[in-house]
């Protein structure tokens, strides 16, 4: 069975997705030793070309897929440290891995999700045809609302579409139409499921798709391991190998500030700025 990695990534002005997914895309190929296949648009790769990172790119991606670039109005906070701004959000089109990956098996990760282990590597024989994170975990413990858990306070509980594993099939595609479904009826879905609609969020389709395939029932058998966060207001301090230095935040104060260290660990950085500004060391260890 052939398996790789797929990540996507559509550039706005303000996040440099492209930049971000050669670094996630490195390090999977790296330390899971399968192929990376990168879904793009025209424009983000002709920004890749200007920033000079397209031919590091054609080194690390098996495949670089252009599609057409999703017109969204999401609009997302995004936090650095002490700072904020809202921005756009292009996030319509990942229901459609199914059609275009060129793997029978693909691990499906978010640009940010940066793979510092090969624990995921166990799961590509899993019996489960489809796996969804089954919670996020904050890298100080006790920072996650009731929203980080639950699709809203009297909802499901939400899985984490940053990472997504699937064997192409009949089975799954049912999966992925319908969080293609849920997507285009996301208004309807918000009042069945009590969920704010302002924001399209893939974590709360896909939450919302594998149950109703389950039978409106939790199946604990289908996830893979939570997924490790640092949150916007935490900075990576220093890229080492497979271990980062991570200035972790208190959300309230900006006082309480305290440095740790993540080693041989996959993670999820939300501050996705801090990834940018330490490109250059992510980009010595590809």
């Amino acid at each position: 069975m052939k398996k790789g990695v797929v990540i996507f990534a559509h550039n706005s002005r303000q996040i440099d997705y492209a930049l971000m997914s050669v670094i996630a895309g490195g390090l999977a190929k790296k330390n899971l030793n399968v192929p990376v296949t990168l879904i793009t648009d025209e424009s983000t790769v002709e920004w890749m070309k200007i920033s000079k990172i397209h031919n590091k790119a054609k080194k690390i991606f098996e495949n670089i897929i252009e599609v057409k670039k999703p017109v969204t109005n999401n609009q997302r906070l995004l936090i650095d440290t002490y700072s904020s701004t809202m921005v756009p959000f292009v996030n319509a089109n990942r229901a459609t891995v199914w059609d275009v990956t060129p793997y029978e098996r693909t691990l499906l990760i978010d640009s940010d999700f940066l793979i510092m282990s090969n624990s995921l590597s166990e799961y590509w024989e899993a019996d489960s045809k489809f796996m969804i994170s089954s919670s996020i975990n904050d890298v100080r413990g006790d920072r996650m609302g009731v929203l980080d858990k639950a699709v809203s306070d009297t909802g499901i509980p939400l899985s984490w579409a940053t990472t997504v594993m699937f064997t192409k099939d009949k089975e799954t595609k049912v999966i992925f139409d319908l969080v293609e479904h849920i997507r285009d009826n996301y208004g309807h879905y918000a009042d069945l499921y009590n969920f704010n609609p302002a924001i399209f969020r893939n974590d709360i389709a896909f939450s919302l798709a594998a149950h109703i395939v389950n039978g409106f029932e939790y199946n604990s058998h289908n996830h893979l391991p939570p997924v490790l966060t640092a949150i916007g207001r935490d900075l990576i301090h220093d890229v080492d190998d497979n271990k980062l230095t991570l200035l972790i935040n208190d959300e309230f104060t900006e006082d309480a500030v305290v440095a740790t260290v993540i080693k041989d660990k996959d993670i999820h950085v939300m501050n996705k700025q801090s990834i940018v500004r330490n490109a250059n060391k992510f980009m010595s260890l590809l």
